[in-house]
């Protein structure tokens, strides 16, 4: 993680409030991204019915959004198995230590990762569907991050944003390699290959990414649907205007679509609060 936002412990948070949205966009048809919030998930509603308040414990809270892809019905099928497992993984019956919690967040994708690829091998009409899935889970006040595809994890700290992730995909490594400029990057035909995706390949490697969370943070995780048309500090901006978590949320995913909508879109977006 960059220097540009401090991330020393100056206090520490005692709750987490949370809102999410997902939406089908302006173009296609059927959305195939998913979120989760704790025991909360989008399979029965496109949101949160209002935002929700978690205290922050000793067993976790899991935050998600996931980007299915594979045609038809199969990304809806891909992003909800990943779901579903994370789902069912990340409960702990005793207090996890910070060793084992990071351990589970990775190996909760990776069972994902099998369970999406059975799928599909049972079924020929699910064959090459998959998913992306960047994963918060947050014991206490350490969030640990676990991505794999594109979707993304944002930290707003003292009105500055940190994109905490890093994009698995082609067009993402030839901005970081200084081969393309960001501009370049977003409307590049070829910006949709991604390198990993759940269910795709057999052997993944899964980033982790953590940081100490402060009163007043801002954690937002994203499908690329929002990151793909709204830069840094659109997002910022609409962040630090909307001071509602769900005002927020419905603005970014409303300013997306008025940029054009052409992906499904879905925010999950968190404060940290004493």
């Amino acid at each position: 993680m960059s220097d540009k936002i401090n991330t020393t412990q100056e206090n520490s948070p005692v709750s987490l409030s949370v809102y999410a949205v997902t939406h089908v966009g302006m173009v296609r048809t059927m959305n195939e991204d998913r979120f989760l919030v704790d025991s909360y998930s989008s399979e029965k509603a496109d949101s949160l019915s209002d935002i929700i308040d978690l205290p922050l414990n000793n067993k976790g809270i899991v935050l998600m959004v996931s980007d299915g892809m594979g045609g038809a019905a199969a990304g809806e099928i891909a992003s909800l198995l990943a779901i579903d497992a994370v789902k069912k993984e990340m409960v702990f019956h005793n207090p996890p230590s910070v060793l084992q919690f990071k351990e589970q967040l990775k190996s909760s994708l990776l069972i994902a990762n099998h369970l999406i690829a059975q799928e599909a091998e049972k079924n020929p009409a699910l064959k090459g569907m998959g998913a992306t899935a960047t994963l918060a889970g947050i014991l206490n006040h350490g969030v640990y991050i676990a991505q794999v595809g594109d979707s993304r994890a944002y930290l707003i700290r003292d009105n500055e944003i940190q994109l905490l992730t890093n994009d698995q995909s082609y067009v993402y490594q030839l901005w970081k390699s200084g081969a393309i400029t960001e501009e370049e990057a977003r409307v590049h035909p070829q910006r949709n290959i991604i390198l990993q995706a759940l269910g795709v390949q057999k052997d993944l490697e899964v980033e982790l990414t953590q940081f100490k969370a402060q009163v007043r943070d801002r954690l937002l995780l994203c499908s690329d649907g929002l990151s793909g048309l709204l830069t840094n500090e659109e997002i910022l901006e609409v962040v630090k205007k909307h001071p509602s978590l769900k005002d927020c949320c419905h603005n970014l995913v409303e300013l997306a679509n008025q940029k054009g909508g052409y992906d499904n879109i879905t925010v999950v977006l968190g404060e940290f609060k004493q």
